[in-house]
């Protein structure tokens, strides 16, 4: 039977219209779970080479992956060649050149309707492809529920999303979400992984006052070249190897508007970079009119400026190093270099932004692990980091992954820790954030965090993950640089200690599955028994507070 398969699979690849990859950019969202997670035990069982500290992926990165496992197809098993075949079917566009023009009734019914699992393409609302242009739209619909005994929550989402490419290197896509929360339980104070929104509350026309609803708008228009790729885009970033909530960049915050360049001219150099517009919500009380009984408020401007560089000294082993600064009310055209040091460039307009500095190895080097170490740096300096009485704000993250450590099962293990002050500034113009949402890692500062998962994949497209964290955050210190002890005249901020106190803790135990049944349509089922113990009431929502079991419940069509 396995000889069956595997030549199964085989002609079934080389009937794939495998051309050479468009290289147009359009940018994947890191919410979609499955092609990343995918990618990842491709990459750890060294079918693939992968730079994954940096996300999104392209699209058409993904589809030129997906053609090097395609001549690598004998390293798959049975569930590993079905979910491949499967991706194939949402990339199939970046591959395909051959004249379409499909709507979803095209063949869905009647006598001469092709089924679903024989399709070379997944299901779209619309698509259209020639030799010139290529064009997709489809639906977004979603819900998910929060159950236990406290009482119920739900977040609705509606919207479409589109794609198109032009020529042989525009890119443009677009995502549209209506978002309704039955109660505000991922606003910017709540320790969760939730993405976040602009908020309006009370909701007009909503009986309900706790619920919000908010839109989402995401997308871009990109050109790019051979080695290199240049747009305008508003999406996520999320930067740092992680399995469980990065400690550089993540998607907590809501998406914002930005400049966005790769450079990759060798396999084993890589340069990302963008510039940021972001939402301050610091009032700019100058600007601020008064129009009768009407108010228009106008919030200081703020920018940010980020870049990375990746190298590859060997293979699977890739060293990258970067640093941001968050700067407001003047754009400042040193900020759009792509390899500055921003901090230096700071110090010489004297603008007191907000700088940080990152690193992150990963090495795939033995085959089936992933091992990785993350360092960030807030507001570094070499002249503190060796003084004795000393608080160096920066957090660290060590995990490692073992796909495949006995056939379909992944075991992972990540441990997190984030200094005093990390993540915050004193002037409120220029914190690590946007819309109040943190962009850092979801527990903030003074926490720490151990998490373990373990994964089952017992067929193509079916996760079973079982998964234990404990995690705890001590006292919520104002970022008070300037104060003295009256007694010793030390800085008030050296007499703090790491988490001499806990505020925050929880400790839970998950069980979850997931399926997806056709590209973009997805199920999930969830338990977890958790014990959250809140002494200040501001950091989990009281429905979700003390020791009981939540089940949560999601279906979606699109991310």
């Amino acid at each position: 039977m396995k000889f069956i398969w595997k030549a199964l699979f085989m002609v079934t690849v080389l009937c794939l219209p495998f051309t050479k990859a468009l290289p147009q950019i359009v940018y994947q969202h890191v919410d979609n779970n499955s092609i990343y997670e995918f990618l990842d035990e491709m990459a750890n069982m060294k079918v693939i080479e992968l730079n994954s500290a940096i996300k999104p992926y392209s699209r058409t990165f993904i589809a030129e992956k997906l053609v090097e496992i395609s001549s690598r197809s004998a390293a798959l098993n049975k569930r590993q060649s079905r979910e491949f075949l499967f991706f194939m079917k949402e990339y199939n566009k970046e591959i395909d050149n051959s004249d379409q023009n499909q709507i979803v009734t095209n063949k869905l019914f009647g006598k001469n309707r092709v089924k679903l699992s024989d399709r070379d393409k997944r299901l779209d609302l619309y698509y259209f492809r020639d030799s010139t242009f290529m064009f997709s739209f489809n639906p977004i619909l979603g819900v998910k529920v929060w159950n236990n005994d406290s009482g119920s929550v739900y977040h609705r989402w509606n919207g479409a999303e589109m794609m198109f490419y032009a020529g042989s290197h525009l890119g443009v896509y677009a995502s549209l979400r209506d978002n309704y929360l039955s109660n505000s339980i991922t606003a910017p104070d709540y320790i969760t992984q939730e993405t976040g929104g602009g908020f309006k509350n009370p909701t007009y026309g909503f009986s309900d006052a706790d619920a919000v609803e908010y839109s989402e708008m995401r997308g871009g228009i990109t050109a790019n070249g051979k080695w290199w790729s240049l747009g305008i885009v508003k999406d996520h970033n999320v930067w740092g190897n992680n399995y469980n909530g990065s400690n550089i960049f993540t998607n907590r915050s809501p998406s914002f508007a930005q400049i966005k360049l790769n450079i990759h001219p060798v396999s084993w150099f890589e340069l990302n970079y963008f510039h940021g517009w972001l939402s301050s919500k610091v009032v700019d009380t100058a600007a601020t009119q008064q129009y009768g009984t009407g108010t228009t408020t106008v919030y200081v401007p703020k920018y940010i400026a980020a870049n990375m560089i990746t190298v590859k000294p060997v293979k699977n082993l890739y060293i990258s190093l970067g640093n941001s600064i968050i700067y407001s009310q003047t754009l400042n055209a040193g900020y759009f270099i792509p390899v500055m040091f921003f901090k230096s460039l700071d110090h010489t307009y004297s603008t007191l932004g907000n700088s940080q500095m990152f690193f992150d190895i990963s090495s795939r080097n033995l085959k089936k692990c992933h091992f990785y170490f993350t360092g960030y740096f807030d507001d570094f300096s070499f002249g503190r980091l060796f003084e004795k009485e000393n608080i160096t704000p920066w957090s660290m993250k060590v995990g490692g992954r073992v796909s495949n450590i006995i056939r379909n099962v992944s075991v992972t293990a990540e441990y997190t820790r984030n200094n005093i002050y990390t993540y915050k500034h004193y002037n409120p113009e220029t914190t690590f954030e946007s819309t109040r949402y943190n962009f850092g890692n979801y527990l903030r500062d003074n926490a720490q965090e151990i998490y373990f998962q373990l994964t089952y994949k017992p067929v193509a497209r079916l996760w079973l993950d079982a998964s234990y964290n404990q995690a705890s955050k001590g006292p919520d210190y104002p970022d008070n640089r300037n104060d003295f002890d009256p007694v010793t005249g030390e800085p008030v901020v050296t007499n703090y200690e790491f988490q001499e106190s806990i505020i925050w803790k929880k400790t839970a135990f998950a069980f979850q599955v997931r399926y997806e049944i056709i590209n973009d349509l997805n199920l999930m089922l969830r338990f977890e028994m958790a014990d959250v113990e809140d002494i200040t009431n501001s950091y989990t929502p009281q429905g979700f507070q003390g020791n009981q079991l939540t089940t949560s419940g999601m279906i979606t069509f699109g991310f």
